[in-house]
């Protein structure tokens, strides 16, 4: 039997990230462990075999080039037993696999609820309603400054005994820190679902930044352009440059080449848990005039004439 794509066992694309690739994992770990009651032990081994080659950076470059051939496998489906319990995970190409559920981020309580119904050790596990989302969207100066009591509304669910759901919007206020990303979102206990008898979930905050008409951020540096004249270049300028903090001057030296970046220390993005900031990088772009006068053609033909001298 030929053996499958690893990206098409785990469900993930070729340009998958490795936190991609390691949550395709864990989902199939969980879904298909031999262990669990209705498993599926060759599934598993599959997806065993695909982590193992592709969460390993040297190993899925070849992979990538030679497929299967690269990794010493051959073309047919392997064999190997399955590991007992959590200790190892089968053979893949020879090798005994041994997966760490916690490198995975997988709490190994819920695995065993998954497997046997709830319980470990004989130790009753908490019932605990569900985590619920909302969205607050922010500018990129507030994303880069922070915000101190920003106002967040949701809908908080109450469960009862019944079942039923007894929906109330609530508003309270949250500290957003300096230098969050888009897309990144915050957990805040105990503001999820209630249910009788067990714990309140949690709410999942997610941070959108809007765009900036100036600014792009790239990890904890903030990039912006500014365009200078092809004289201003050639002699020599100061110019105010636009930052989060303001306009700031930027002294650009004669003989500044297209697209020279300058750096601005300390006015990029603060790193979220403190301990320093990031720059602001300023490409300089040099406009080239269109059109020009008699007398400005004359200049340039004399610069021209003299050019060897310059550069």
């Amino acid at each position: 039997m030929t053996k499958r794509d690893y990206y098409e066992t785990l469900g993930v694309n070729k340009s998958a990230s490795q936190d991609e690739i390691k949550k395709a994992y864990r989902k199939a770990a969980i879904k298909y462990h031999p262990d669990k009651e209705g498993g599926d032990e060759e599934k598993f081994k599959e997806a065993s075999e695909a982590y193992e080659i592709l969460s390993n950076a040297e190993k899925k470059q070849r992979y990538d080039q030679f497929g299967h051939a690269g990794v010493g496998t051959s073309a047919a489906s392997g064999g190997g037993q399955p590991g007992a319990g959590f200790g190892g995970f089968g053979n893949v190409n020879g090798q005994r696999v041994h997966v760490n559920f916690e490198d995975l981020g997988v709490d190994i309580g819920d695995i065993f609820d998954s497997f046997f119904g709830g319980g470990f050790g004989g130790r009753q596990r908490v019932q605990r309603g569900r985590d619920v989302q909302t969205r607050v969207t922010i500018s990129f100066e507030e994303a880069i400054a922070g915000i101190d009591n920003r106002e967040i509304e949701y809908d908080k669910i109450s469960r009862k005994n019944d079942g039923s759901t007894d929906r109330k919007r609530k508003t309270f206020k949250m500290k957003i820190p300096a230098g969050i990303d888009d897309g990144v979102a915050i957990r805040l206990k105990g503001y999820g679902e209630s249910i009788p008898n067990g714990e309140d979930g949690d709410l999942l905050v997610e941070i959108r930044v809007k765009p900036h008409k100036k600014f792009t951020r790239e990890g904890h540096l903030i990039l912006s352009i500014e365009t200078i004249s092809m004289m201003d270049a050639a002699l020599g300028v100061k110019i105010d440059v636009d930052t989060v903090e303001g306009a700031k001057t930027l002294k650009i030296p004669s003989g500044t080449q297209p697209d020279t970046d300058f750096r601005l220390r300390g006015l990029g993005v603060p790193h979220v848990r403190g301990g320093g900031r990031g720059d602001q990088i300023v490409q300089v772009k040099v406009q080239i005039p269109k059109k020009l006068n008699k007398k400005q053609k004359q200049l340039l033909e004399e610069l021209k004439k003299n050019s060897k001298k310059l550069w």
